[in-house]
């Protein structure tokens, strides 16, 4: 280019910015998720205890473990989604949470088991049935979208540091391999 100016494609420009800012809203819902659904099993343990009892897929010894793990966990993805470091794996993490779930649910659902789902602790009292299933079957697949289109830990990190070409206007030359 004649005097070294830069021609800006302010689509491409659009696009990066729209998709970020829809992935971060998709980041904040599915997390807002998890919160909702982390907070109530604090709170009452023993109950969220008598849900996991309920499906009829882990030993008795683990419910009460599982039980206080659960939702800190829960918590724990709630806060890496909203971090543009973790991200990716948050939503990873979140993708086989949210599977494992829709998979015990199926089960308990094909096997005649009737029971609540507790998914949100007591607060939110909803039978299992396939429309639970597939509500975190569709949740597992927006944490899918997340991981795949969301920015590395190492993108995110680079657009934050300052190179030395982007200071003078044109990019230095590659450097030259040693003989």
């Amino acid at each position: 280019m004649p005097g070294g100016e830069r021609t800006v494609n302010t689509s491409a420009t659009k696009n990066t910015s729209t998709k970020r800012a829809a992935l971060l809203l998709l980041r904040a819902a599915l997390a807002a998720v998890f919160v909702w659904a982390a907070v109530p099993k604090l709170i009452d343990p023993g109950e969220f205890a008598s849900a996991i009892q309920n499906y009829r897929v882990v030993p008795e010894s683990y419910v009460g473990v599982l039980a206080v793990l659960v939702p800190v966990f829960e918590l724990a993805v709630a806060l890496a989604l909203l971090s543009a470091t973790y991200q990716r794996g948050a939503a990873l993490l979140a993708a086989l949470m949210l599977a494992a779930f829709a998979v015990a649910m199926a089960q308990a659902r094909a096997r005649g088991i009737d029971l609540r789902c507790g998914c949100f602790g007591a607060t939110f009292e909803a039978k299992v049935s396939w429309l639970t299933v597939a509500r975190s079957a569709g949740l597992s697949g927006l944490a899918c979208v997340i991981f795949a289109f969301g920015a590395p830990a190492s993108a995110t990190h680079a657009s934050t540091r300052t190179e030395p070409s982007s200071v003078g206007g044109t990019p230095p030359d590659p450097p030259v391999p040693s003989s």
